[in-house]
């Protein structure tokens, strides 16, 4: 704004004083004056014919030099309290208002009514709120210090969640912990341990486990046990080792002294198949683990507590904990309506019974193969029905991130929320690509940043790739604002 009054300002002074030398004086303040008042006139020719008509309500009057102001209403109120009487009157979509109004902003970078009532102490500009809403959105220093992380409308469900399949046929893995257990003989002696938890991704079965050791061995024997009791799934899911950015610190130490080889082709003769995450710090992608982890350590404090148990101790207490979340309802409740049956649980289909209690009833105790296995498939119908009809209708609704928004582009400068980062030392990085969903809108990003090891200085080091959500990124310059 400063700027461009100065230089009018000059070139008034050059047509006054007819030479070009003149551009070289510093502007007069009679100057600025003039230069601000022939702003005034070129914003004000473009309104309507009709204004007097059309802002009638805010007391419009045209001065003897044609300046229009607004304010007679309260005029003698406002040369009472104010320096001034009236107020000029803007158009909202001329380019002096919105130099004017962004001048205003970026004094301070405040609120929009804080920016409003600085502005309104010499103009009134017709729609500057909702103005000053826009220059403040595309501002990229209120961007960096509001760090407002960037959304997206929920992605679809994969497919091994929506189509009726076998129990543990399509398994979510995810580690958990770590646990302090003591020795069963010196029970002063203790060490860490971690958790895992297997889930079936369509009843929602759970499987629990301790990881005795931090190696690979220790966690692909974990793996070994739960294959030779649930057998090998068609599709197992879990983070990737590299990605656990959030987890604890001992629980990153111990998955990257992984042998990824020995981890990444277990099972690939009995038709076994890894999927990991795309991005990292994003656990809302393995949810179906993360959301069943908080069951479990909820179930845990209530029954362990404070207190350190030995490891064959705290197994057992995993097996109980999973049998009670295998108890638990999923799905619609039937409440009050008897005809709709029981509630459905993960152990109607792994147990052929809600409960682990010894099923009680009239039994046909006769050899009949034909009538055993009718029987069979009339639990496994039952559980499949009610499925249909309680479960999977839950699935549809968007419990978060309904609205479709702009998608992250290639090209776009963004900071990125990093949980283990020091509070307000934000990395700044550039997104290199963009990972499109099965809906086409893009959730995860390739990104590209610098390592200042020394201070500020840049010594020339190549740069550095991280995947990461969208939903950990906050925009500040669109790369079509570059």
């Amino acid at each position: 704004m400063k700027r461009l009054l100065s230089v009018m300002a000059r070139i008034i002074s050059a047509i006054k004083k007819k030479s070009f030398k003149a551009i070289l004086c510093d502007p007069s303040t009679e100057e600025i004056q003039q230069a601000e008042l022939y702003f005034v006139k070129n914003a004000q020719a473009s309104l309507p014919q009709d204004w007097e008509k059309r802002y009638r309500r805010l007391g419009p009057v045209s001065r003897e030099d044609g300046i229009v102001t607004v304010g007679s209403r309260m005029s003698k109120w406002l040369k009472d309290n104010w320096d001034q009487n009236q107020f000029i009157l803007l158009p909202s979509k001329h380019p002096f208002s919105l130099i004017y109004l962004s001048h205003i902003h970026q004094k301070d970078h405040s609120g929009v009514e804080s920016s409003l009532a600085r502005a309104q102490v010499k103009y009134w500009i017709l729609g500057a709120r909702k103005t000053m809403k826009s220059i403040r959105k595309q501002c990229v220093v209120c961007r960096r210090i509001d760090k407002i992380c960037t959304s997206q409308a929920m992605g679809e469900l994969p497919k091994e969640r929506l189509e009726p399949c076998p129990p543990w046929h399509n398994v979510s893995l995810d580690l958990f912990g770590p646990f302090w257990v003591c020795d069963t003989v010196k029970r002063r002696v203790k060490r860490k341990i971690f958790g895992v938890i297997f889930n079936c991704m369509v009843t929602r079965a759970v499987h629990l486990d301790i990881s005795e050791g931090y190696d690979t061995q220790n966690f692909l024997t974990v793996l070994k046990r739960f294959t030779c009791l649930r057998g090998f799934p068609k599709k197992l899911y879990s983070d990737n080792g590299t990605q656990l950015v959030s987890a604890n610190k001992e629980l990153r130490e111990m998955v990257t002294q992984w042998n990824k080889g020995l981890v990444f082709n277990f099972g690939k003769f009995e038709g076994l198949t890894w999927v990991f995450n795309k991005s990292a710090d994003a656990p809302w992608e393995n949810a179906c683990s993360e959301s069943l982890i908080r069951l479990v350590k909820r179930s845990l404090t209530r029954i362990i507590g404070e207190s350190v148990i030995s490891f064959e101790e705290l197994q057992s207490v995993m097996y109980e904990v999973a049998n009670m979340l295998n108890e638990r309802p999923i799905g619609f409740k039937p409440g009050e309506n008897f005809t709709e049956g029981t509630v459905l649980r993960p152990n109607d289909l792994l147990l052929g019974r809600s409960t682990i209690e010894a099923p009680c009833g009239f039994w046909n105790e006769r050899v009949n193969f034909n009538k055993s296995y009718a029987f069979k498939m009339k639990i496994v119908d039952l559980f499949w029905n009610k499925w249909m009809k309680n479960y999977f209708p839950t699935l549809i609704v968007r419990q978060k991130w309904h609205v479709n928004v702009r998608s992250v582009m290639k090209g776009d400068i963004v900071l990125v929320n990093d949980q283990n980062a020091l509070r307000g030392e934000w990395k700044l990085a550039q997104v290199v690509e963009g990972m499109q969903g099965r809906d086409g809108k893009t959730r995860d990003v390739v990104l590209r940043y610098k390592i200042n090891k020394f201070g500020n200085r840049y010594l020339g080091e190549p740069d550095k790739l991280m995947t990461r959500s969208v939903h950990k990124l906050v925009v500040i310059l669109p790369v079509e604002e570059q």
